[in-house]
């Protein structure tokens, strides 16, 4: 096998500031399959700092977990032929276009990002029926009977749900939906109901989605949930860089 080549890749550089669990979350994703089976094309677990530094200083490891990420994103051949995967901005967009996002690929990374999660919250809600929408409008604290229909009600939704105010938590049950092996503490009684609603619904979409996508061709399995978590780890590291400025 032939040594690739990593790219720097500057919006994946907070990587290195987060959290250890929040780090082995994301290289486990890499290395295992939902079934905990080591995935058969993963390079990870090779690498001399994975061996040495696996599971307690994940930190240290973070330009091999983003090099895997990349090579996932990539086509087999094409990063045999390139000798090298591609780019964290690339590998989003990629599967913004899988699930039909309406984003504009000259935006930031992470309003592409939230144009995903934007996606995936309205996938949720389209698969609910009225009372189950009207619960989701309770949990954030909308009034259900100003709005005429469900679909009015639901823009509500998800203009309230990707507000300051509430958009970590979405992004945070978004992310545990995708990425069973996030432990979340979304805190208080009305975002644990929202993550009872949600969690299931989200799980269903999202599995339903990758049973469909083929084996060649970028891993959907690994990217898409791999997006996620860089988006809820992203979201984490500017809450915390906020809270200290």
């Amino acid at each position: 096998m032939f040594q690739k080549k990593y790219l720097e890749d500057p919006d994946l550089v907070f990587l290195s500031e987060c959290s250890n669990e929040d780090l082995k979350t994301f290289a486990d994703l890499l290395v295992f399959d939902k079934n905990d089976k080591q995935r058969a094309t993963e390079e990870l677990s090779k690498t001399r700092a994975y061996k040495e530094f696996y599971p307690k200083e994940m930190n240290k490891i973070c330009r091999e977990i983003i090099h895997e990420f990349q090579l996932f994103g990539g086509d087999t051949v094409a990063n045999a032929i390139r000798g090298c995967g591609i780019p964290y901005r690339e590998i989003l967009m990629d599967v913004c276009d899988k699930k039909k996002v309406n984003y504009n690929k000259n935006s930031s990374i992470e309003r592409i990002e939230m144009c995903f999660v934007q996606r995936i919250l309205d996938e949720a809600l389209e698969e609910m029926d009225e009372d189950e929408i009207k619960g989701i409008a309770n949990d954030l604290r909308i009034d259900a009977t100003k709005y005429d229909n469900k679909n009015a009600l639901k823009d509500a939704i998800i203009m309230i749900g990707l507000s300051p105010q509430f958009v970590g938590k979405i992004v945070a049950i978004c992310a545990k939906a995708i990425v069973p092996r996030i432990g979340i503490a979304v805190g208080g009684a009305m975002l644990g109901q929202l993550v009872a609603r949600l969690v299931p619904i989200i799980n269903i979409i999202s599995l339903a989605f990758l049973a469909k996508e083929l084996i060649t061709g970028p891993a959907y399995r690994v990217t898409m949930p791999g997006v996620m978590m860089i988006i809820y780890m992203r979201r984490k590291w500017q809450d915390a860089q906020n809270k200290n400025n």
